[in-house]
């Protein structure tokens, strides 16, 4: 079964509008070739238990400066009577929150934090194709007890201005991605990476995810799910069978993983200084909260290998720096990293 679907709505809103505990993302992250920073831009909404309050929705954006002196972490939260009609679409929107909205092929908003203010208005080239990052066998069982994804834009060029506090940064098909991520809670743990943009030119995308999640009395183990693109040709590593067979090792700032499938094999690493990341808060619907560390700014190696006969030989090697995206989650906070938001 391809990972690749062409259904067309995968990033309809999933919420029906009354339903609680449930929570929806809306997320795109992009490479600045030019100055080498990078952005995060969320787009959510939350319906907690009706214990515990009632429907929000919030806007959430990050500039992540090389240099590391005008970087930004900014959220607003939004009633629920901010969030566009129950179409989920407002004049070609799948999401608008108050006057920031996201569509098939644009993206924008601002955020205000501590008097500074970073606002974008982005153009981007749709995929033709959404990845799904977990089998189909996974999704009811993942839907209902934590969460499921899927990156109906998973390497595409953005074009536009992000501007932070009135200064100017221009992109031009700059690369980025698009995902959509929506369920019941987060998971226990899990990290996350994503490049498209390597060392010398080399044309590749490397999409990867790796969580542990409770799905029943006892703990579930690690499951890890990649897939990598490279000259032309398409490298999954998330189908059930290839997803048992890989291996994670992941604790902020590093994740190592090996993934297989019958033709081709991966071996890598991610990581970032801890300088590179920021740290926040997500809560569940049920209250409880999950830490995130983010960057922008991470740096990926990458060894592949190809079978022959009953042998793997050496392919090629990949890296990429400070351009890889990368991040962790987990239910204690990251003691080495301030709380941002």
């Amino acid at each position: 079964m391809s990972v690749f679907t062409r259904s067309g709505n995968e990033n309809q809103m999933r919420w029906d509008r009354r339903s609680p505990r449930f929570m929806e993302v809306w997320y795109a992250t992009m490479t600045h070739r030019e100055s080498g920073s990078g952005l995060w831009f969320r787009y959510t909404i939350t319906a907690p238990d009706k214990t515990f309050g009632s429907p929000y929705c919030e806007l959430w954006a990050f500039y992540f400066d090389p240099e590391g002196k005008r970087s930004f972490a900014g959220k607003q939260r939004y009633s629920i009577d901010q969030l566009s009609p129950p179409s989920g679409r407002d004049d070609g929107a799948i999401v608008r929150i108050g006057d920031a909205w996201l569509s098939e092929n644009h993206l924008e908003g601002s955020v205000e934090r501590d008097g500074r203010t970073i606002s974008w208005s982005l153009d981007f080239e749709p995929s033709d194709e959404c990845f799904q990052h977990l089998p189909q066998r996974l999704l009811p069982r993942l839907e209902k007890r934590v969460s499921v994804l899927c990156s109906p834009n998973l390497s595409v060029p953005f074009s536009g201005t992000v501007k932070i506090d009135g200064d100017a940064l221009e992109l031009e098909n700059d690369p980025g991605g698009q995902t959509h991520r929506w369920g019941r809670a987060h998971s226990s743990t899990w990290t996350w990476g994503h490049c498209s943009l390597f060392d010398g030119g080399e044309v590749a995308v490397f999409e990867g995810v790796a969580a542990k999640a409770s799905l029943g009395p006892l703990p579930a183990p690690t499951m890890t799910f990649a897939y990598l693109e490279l000259e032309g040709e398409r490298m999954p590593f998330n189908e059930f069978r290839w997803a048992l067979k890989a291996k994670s090792s992941y604790e902020m700032p590093t994740w190592a993983f090996t993934a297989r499938n019958d033709r081709w094999r991966i071996v890598g690493a991610s990581r970032s200084h801890p300088d590179r990341f920021v740290q926040v808060t997500y809560a569940d619907p049920d209250s409880t909260l999950r830490y995130c560390a983010n960057s922008e700014l991470a740096d990926l190696a990458l060894e592949v290998y190809r079978r022959e006969g009953s042998a793997w030989r050496h392919h090629r090697s990949l890296t990429a720096t400070r351009t890889a995206h990368l991040e962790f989650g987990q239910k204690e906070p990251f003691p080495e990293l301030p709380i941002h938001l």
